[in-house]
């Protein structure tokens, strides 16, 4: 593992371009986009990431002394009660979602750190809050990412409100006083 020094910040505009290029990678692609393309996923984050946006979800960058490596999203399962009911969603849970794009910077050990970090961050908005989240069930490596960082597996299932019908590895960490 190399020591690297992550940090998150707002996804901007100028990322886009980036993230662009790493949904069309196979390395993202075969999780990111396996119903949809590079261009929808980023039209939906550009809106996102608008001024006028009311977006509920979070979009952040992941970086490596300013060199971008990747993205990931954060979100309040309350605001999204048609999918929370289908992931079975507790109150005060919160989503993730994390991709790290720069081929480079694969089997670095940086998705745990990214994950340590990203659980951080929303926990310095959110005192407390637990998390659960859905990878596909054959996403190997984040499943080991988040067992590294406290996260129980649940189940795993088809849910109804995912773009595919592949089951999904629902993982858990706790919610913490």
């Amino acid at each position: 593992m190399v020591k690297v020094a992550l940090w998150l910040r707002p996804m901007t505009e100028d990322d886009l371009a980036a993230v662009d290029d790493w949904l069309r990678l196979p390395h993202v692609a075969r999780w990111w986009t396996p119903n949809t393309t590079a261009t929808a996923e980023v039209a939906i984050y550009r809106r996102r990431i608008s001024r006028a946006s009311r977006s509920r979800t979070i979009m952040l960058t992941v970086q490596d002394d300013g060199h971008l490596i990747g993205w990931c999203q954060w979100y309040c399962w309350a605001d999204y009660p048609a999918e929370a009911a289908a992931m079975g969603a507790c109150d005060g849970e919160v989503g993730i979602d994390y991709a790290i794009g720069d081929p480079a910077w694969i089997d670095r050990g940086v998705g745990t750190r990214l994950i340590a970090l990203l659980v951080a961050d929303v926990r310095r908005q959110h005192p407390g809050a637990g998390f659960l989240v859905g990878p596909d069930a054959t996403n190997i490596a984040s499943r080991r990412v988040l067992e590294k960082n406290g996260f129980e597996l649940v189940a795993v299932q088809t849910v109804v409100t995912e773009p595919t019908d592949a089951p999904v590895a629902i993982y858990r960490l706790s919610q913490r006083a």
